[in-house]
């Protein structure tokens, strides 16, 4: 089973299902130890749940702006009740588009990539993804700790639970003093129970607001482009894939000539060799030969279009239409300009001979249509015994990555998206922070000069610390028990309702009602999310 890496449905269900139970002996083994290093050791099935009391006194000092903190906060509610009502309503859209159209198992409807862990989840980088949760987690917690102590309610402790790993942290409030017991009501009203509630997702949101506004702001404006020619395919089984070569390595020199953009490359006659090349931060030298094609590169290719019935794939670099060369778009768009519907053409290409059919154009004007789409930025490229290399176009993606904030609600969701879908037409497998490959592509500018590479740290940290914190507060928002927008959606419902009912008692008992039916749609929505595509299309793979 352990034989290949791409381990199915199956057998992550297995590892996970032998990993909680081993984790559950080991958090009953700690839970009787009670206390280890001075810290209090309990368990809640397999969570080991750890306490400590030794931040409670400077809780105690931050909150003694009593008056400031509530009115902060009470101003912040209005954004969590937004948040919840738009966060619940984009859910429910998803569910319902789920169920309408089951998507096919993939990496992004993988069970780990649900979890926003980093380690588990393979689109959130490790260092900079657990940085970024320690400070969400702390913020979180931290500003429902203030609140309970600026309402007058006594905090008990705080600690984190651990699942394998930290999964959560929690400050301990006196449960009766802010909800009551079935004997008497709580210490704290509703209102001072919403604002405690509130606090930590209002905290989250003002920590993105503020970390995002910065990375958008002056560190981005602090990043240059470089021009930098990267190898964007690789056809299988070439002889490039032989030679070693990979996708996103940098294409430093070719023939002891150093290449900064593709016209560099493009420039050069007859045959390349003596190819050196960057691999991450390894520099990576061939003597890999053979004759260069100038061509344009194939970003999509239309559903049912003649390109696709005969096969082609985004990547696809086209050098030649019936003998005639398509060293560039213009003289791509020219040649196709000269076709009609029903010619039959050879495409040259970097995966060989295509024969294709051509169709009719959509545009009425009765000249052939191929189906392919390129890039926004340049089709421009060119591709050697199977390795195809394009310039990246770091200019415009910096200019796509500034437009986010200035796009409203759709540039909010982008945002949200760009761990795990990149943008469009510029990276795929989605956008890890400036780590990696992608760092050879830029350099600092202006005030960031004297820091070098220290830039992308800066980076790397407002990015995901936004982010984590962004992602943190909206699924806090949503109103399911026992999440923090769950106890605050019931404290408003109960408020509304026994002002409309004129009875408390009538107003309790409709509230859990509807509380327990949008927790079950709630959970039971993330549940069938998380397992449809495997229902519809199978566990294999």
């Amino acid at each position: 089973m352990f034989s290949n890496l791409e381990l199915n449905v199956y057998d992550w269900l297995l590892i996970a299902v032998l990993g909680l139970n081993l984790h559950w002996l080991l958090a009953k083994r700690l839970s009787r130890m009670e206390r280890i290093w001075g810290l209090k050791i309990g368990s809640w099935g397999p969570v080991i749940m750890i306490r400590t009391t030794r931040w409670l006194t400077l809780i105690d000092r931050l909150s003694s702006p009593r008056r400031l903190w509530k009115l902060s906060i009470t101003a912040g509610i209005p954004l969590v009740v937004l948040g919840m009502a738009s966060f619940l309503a984009f859910f429910l859209v998803m569910t319902l588009e789920v169920m309408r159209t089951p998507p096919e198992p993939s990496v992004y409807t993988a069970p780990r990539n649900v979890l926003l862990i980093p380690g588990i989840n393979q689109f959130i980088p490790l260092w900079w993804g657990w940085i970024a949760l320690f400070v969400t987690m702390a913020v979180h917690e931290f500003s429902h700790g203030i609140l309970c102590r600026a309402e007058g309610i006594r905090v008990k402790s705080m600690g984190v639970a651990l699942l394998a790993a930290p999964v959560a942290a929690f400050v301990e409030p006196d449960e009766e003093e802010l909800f009551g017991s079935p004997d008497k009501g709580g210490k704290a009203t509703r209102a001072a129970r919403v604002r405690i509630l509130s606090a930590g997702v209002v905290a989250n949101f003002v920590v993105a607001a503020l970390a995002l506004a910065l990375f958008f702001g002056p560190v981005i404006g602090a990043i240059a482009p470089l021009d930098r020619v990267v190898v964007v395919d690789v056809v299988p089984g070439s002889a490039a894939d032989a030679a070693g070569f990979e996708r996103q390595m940098i294409l430093l020199e070719a023939d002891g000539v150093r290449i900064d953009g593709i016209e560099d490359l493009a420039a050069m006659e007859g045959e390349l060799f003596g190819l050196k090349l960057l691999r991450g931060e390894e520099i990576v030298e061939t003597e890999f030969r053979g004759p260069f094609h100038r061509s344009v590169v194939v970003s999509y290719v239309f559903d049912e279009s003649a390109a696709a019935e005969a096969g082609m794939v985004s990547g696809v670099a086209i050098s030649e239409i019936d003998g005639v060369p398509t060293p560039d778009w213009e003289a791509f768009r020219s040649f196709m300009n000269s076709t009609s519907e029903g010619d039959i053409v050879t495409l040259g290409t970097n995966r060989g001979e295509e024969i294709v059919n051509l169709r009719a154009n959509p545009d009425g004007s009765g000249t052939g249509f191929l189906g392919v789409g390129f890039s926004g930025v340049s089709a421009n490229g060119v591709y050697l015994d199977g390795a195809t290399f394009q310039e990246f176009p770091a200019g415009t993606f910096l200019s796509a990555l500034r437009e986010m904030p200035r796009s409203g609600l759709f540039g909010l969701l982008s945002l949200m998206g760009l761990p795990f879908s990149g943008i469009a037409g510029f990276t795929e497998m989605g956008f890890p922070g400036f780590s990696g490959w992608i760092t050879h592509l830029f350099e600092p500018k202006g005030w960031a000069e004297p820091l070098g590479e220290r830039i992308f740290w800066i980076a790397n940290l407002l990015f995901w610390v936004g982010l984590i914190n962004l992602y943190a507060g909206l699924f806090n928002c949503l109103p399911a028990v026992p999440l923090d927008g769950g106890h605050i959606f019931r404290d408003l419902l109960t408020m509304a309702l026994a002002a409309i009912f004129k009875s408390e008692a009538r107003a309790e008992r409709m509230t859990q009602a509807v509380v327990a039916a949008m927790a079950w749609l709630i959970f039971s929505s993330l549940l069938f999310i998380i397992l449809a595509p495997y229902l519809a299309h199978g566990f294999g793979g």
